[in-house]
């Protein structure tokens, strides 16, 4: 497979979901490949982002990224649209914490077919609801890769957490953030900014947030932040949905102490941002 070279101004964003992080990287001027497998979404979005993809700055990819091209069956959640998923264990985790999926069937891509088709992005950002480690294999055939990474980290599972950072370290990722995003409403993107256009932007839920030079906090070495994953699969497996103390009271237990002593959140969604290194 020829290798492509990483384009400056490109951004994928694996699992669109409704867009939001797209319409944040379009407007800070960055072409976009958004890749998205709920065909709904894909519909919806085709529609609101119909003038970028006439003008060649965004193309949608109505796919779900797998191991092989053909068919699978995605789990679309009815009562948490960006939930949809692949992944039968998180469709089970899913039922579990109180909302349905009806499975449909839908078309697959390996995601080294869209490297080759579309070039190395700038920034890579996935979040593909319990895939998102096919994306970072699929760099492995690529000498060249994106200078950042981000994707969401599995919960209250340290061995898991702690293999997808080997993955990217291996891959020649040096620096490390652990972003929370459950936070993501107290993120303002710097002025002047550090990565493309300033955006006065406001981020939520269903965001990623920044990213790149902006993303918040400080770049850690792989050793502090496998440390700090550790710190906080203690918590999670412990009051995360999955934890074994997990219920509503103690969940809300856990919410007001934060809140009382003004302390961030340790629960919640957290995304790994990766930022490139020399491979050694």
């Amino acid at each position: 497979m020829n290798d492509p070279t990483r384009q400056s101004d490109l951004i994928m964003d694996v699992g669109m979901h409704r867009g939001k992080d797209t319409l944040f990287y379009l407007r800070k001027g960055f072409r976009v490949v958004a890749i998205e497998a709920n065909p709904e979404l894909v519909q919806r979005n085709s529609r609101q982002f119909a003038s970028y993809v006439e003008q060649g700055l965004l193309h949608i990819v109505p796919l779900a990224i797998s191991d092989k091209a053909g068919k699978t069956l995605f789990y679309l959640n009815r009562q948490v649209d960006d939930w949809g998923t692949m992944n039968h264990q998180w469709a089970v985790r899913n039922v579990f914490l109180g909302t349905q999926s009806v499975a449909i069937e839908v078309a697959t891509v390996t995601f080294e077919t869209l490297l080759a088709q579309y070039g190395i992005p700038y920034y890579l950002k996935i979040d593909i609801e319990g895939s998102d480690l096919l994306c970072v294999q699929a760099l492995a055939h690529f000498q060249n890769r994106p200078k950042y990474v981000s994707l969401e980290l599995s919960h209250a599972n340290f061995a898991k957490m702690s293999n997808e950072l080997n993955q990217l370290y291996d891959l020649g990722y040096r620096e490390f953030k652990l972003v929370n995003q459950l936070m993501n409403h107290t993120c303002r993107c710097p002025d002047p900014p550090l990565e493309g256009k300033y955006v006065a932007a406001e981020f939520d839920g269903h965001t990623s947030g920044p990213f790149g030079e902006e993303s918040p906090g400080e770049w850690l070495s792989a050793e502090k932040a496998l440390a700090k994953i550790r710190r906080l699969s203690l918590v999670q497996q412990f009051f995360l949905p999955e934890g074994i103390f997990y219920n509503k009271i103690t969940h809300r237990l856990y919410s007001l102490w934060c809140r009382h002593f003004t302390r961030p959140k340790v629960m919640g969604w957290y995304d790994l941002h990766a930022r490139l290194g020399q491979v050694g």
